[in-house]
């Protein structure tokens, strides 16, 4: 007993020596504050991976049927209420990229001691990526919340007009490029994109600018001729070098490939092979980049047709170099997506030049990206179903069958720009009999979370349907 009341007097000795006790209830280790360039660094990791994914709810490279199903076929046949896959970007764009860059925002604009140009050019990579972002989630849904989005006191945001968001993002970009053109430091190596460049960052922005003038292309022609001109006048991406990509890693596991991911860590290899639509494509144009896309595990390929209840063993495969390979990369934007929009907007009389150049410059850049060769370049655009003068159909068609071909591995842009271009001409499932939807319907739980807001956006649209036209899709 003695003993004891010994050391409580002790114990309490040494706490009364000590000014402030709460000390003790903070980790060192854990950071009270995240810097902004870590918060940008994991917005644009988030919407790298969920752009590159294949998955249950990335369910666009099988949409703009580029790949194929096995043994499950539910995504493929356009049956998506089980798997919810809007819910999954919601949360990661509004959660994981919206709202760090909007807590990065605010660390930046709180920074006394931060250079005048580096603060303002960091903010504009910021509206880059939120640019990007949200153009993401009105091609994908319609109308979104935008205004009253990413706000915690506010649980239950309106959603905006998918048009009003469209102008207010081209207004964005125009001064987040006019920013970076005065030069100077940005994030450095925090930036997985360009490692804070911001000569790149301005192209990015600027070729940005330019997809969001096209997409508005045939809904109001007016709006899209200046920001297409202004975008190309500025300066685009000219080159694969330009492109904007993520390199991933062997380790640690969780930078590795998404598709790395699924298919080795997870072993989900057997759930996917060539899409039949694809295969014949590329099969029927001579396409040297079928062995790029594709495994040689039959010969001649055989592509497993859209919504069939296909046996994995049966069909070609996917090329491991895309889905076995946890460093191969992840492409955000790149030159033969601008290389074909620039061909049409030619076409269009949005800007001056050759639109056969173009198309051809798109052409070259997939083809050696992927490996090819120039003599392979040459001799593809030497066919007369390719070249320009040649291939079949208007300036849409020629236009829109490379550049779905070229946008393999990035399924949404190719579904996306599918449903504006209308070509080529995709299959109607064999199962459900169905053809390929025309947008992704809301998250299930916005309908009880958010419901009025939810009515209100579905009627303005049109209704929440997968055959629910965007306000771009006119034609």
């Amino acid at each position: 007993m003695k003993k004891t009341i010994i050391l409580l007097i002790a114990c309490i000795a040494i706490m009364s020596c000590t000014d402030d006790i709460t000390k003790y209830n903070v980790d060192p280790k854990l950071p009270s504050v995240v810097p902004a360039a870590t918060l940008f660094s994991n917005a644009e990791k988030n919407l790298a991976d969920r752009i590159t994914t294949i998955s249950g709810s990335n369910v666009f490279k099988l949409w703009s049927q580029h790949w194929a199903q096995a043994t499950y076929t539910d995504e493929s046949n356009y049956d998506i209420i089980g798997r919810d896959p809007s819910s999954a970007y919601w949360t990661t764009y509004y959660n994981n990229v919206l709202n760090d860059l909007k807590s990065a925002k605010e660390i930046i604009n709180n920074d006394d001691v931060l250079n005048t140009q580096t603060k303002a050019n960091q903010l504009a990579l910021i509206e880059i990526i939120e640019v990007y972002t949200y153009q993401h989630l009105v091609d994908m849904n319609g109308d979104v919340p935008y205004t009253e989005a990413v706000d915690i006191t506010n649980l239950f945001p309106k959603y905006d007009d998918a048009e009003t968001i469209y102008l207010d993002l081209i207004s964005r970009i125009s001064a987040a490029q006019s920013t970076l053109a005065s030069g100077g430091e940005s994030f450095g190596d925090a930036d997985i994109f360009y490692a804070g460049d911001v000569v790149k960052w301005r192209k990015f922005a600027n070729s940005l600018k330019l997809r969001l003038g096209m997409r508005l292309s045939d809904s109001n022609p007016t709006v899209a001729a200046t920001a297409v001109s202004e975008a190309f006048n500025a300066g685009v991406f000219e080159s694969n070098a330009d492109n904007a990509i993520i390199y991933y890693e062997s380790a640690p596991t969780d930078n590795n490939n998404p598709i790395y991911d699924l298919f080795e860590n997870r072993n989900r290899r057997e759930d996917y092979i060539a899409g039949e639509t694809s295969v014949n494509m590329l099969t029927n144009l001579n396409d040297p980049r079928i062995g790029k896309y594709f495994d040689d595990n039959f010969t001649p390929y055989i592509g497993g047709p859209i919504g069939a209840n296909n046996t994995y063993a049966n069909f070609t495969h996917l090329n491991p170099a895309l889905v076995a390979d946890a460093t191969a990369p992840g492409s955000i934007m790149d030159y033969c997506e601008v290389a074909f929009f620039l061909a049409e907007a030619v076409e269009r009389n949005f800007i001056t030049g050759n639109a056969e150049t173009f198309y051809n410059n798109g052409i070259e850049a997939s083809i050696l990206y992927y490996g090819g060769t120039n003599t392979e370049v040459t001799n593809y655009l030497s066919q007369a179903d390719v070249a320009y003068s040649t291939a079949p159909g208007d300036y849409k068609r020629k236009i829109g069958t490379q550049k779905w071909i070229s946008l393999f591995n990035r399924g949404f842009e190719a579904w996306t720009e599918y449903r504006r271009l209308d070509w080529p001409q995709l299959a109607i499932t064999a199962t459900s009999n169905k053809t390929v939807p025309t947008r992704m319907i809301y998250p299930v739980t916005e309908v009880s979370v958010n419901g009025n807001n939810y009515q209100a956006a579905s009627s303005a649209i049109g209704g929440d349907d997968l055959y629910t036209k965007l306000f771009w899709d006119i034609n």
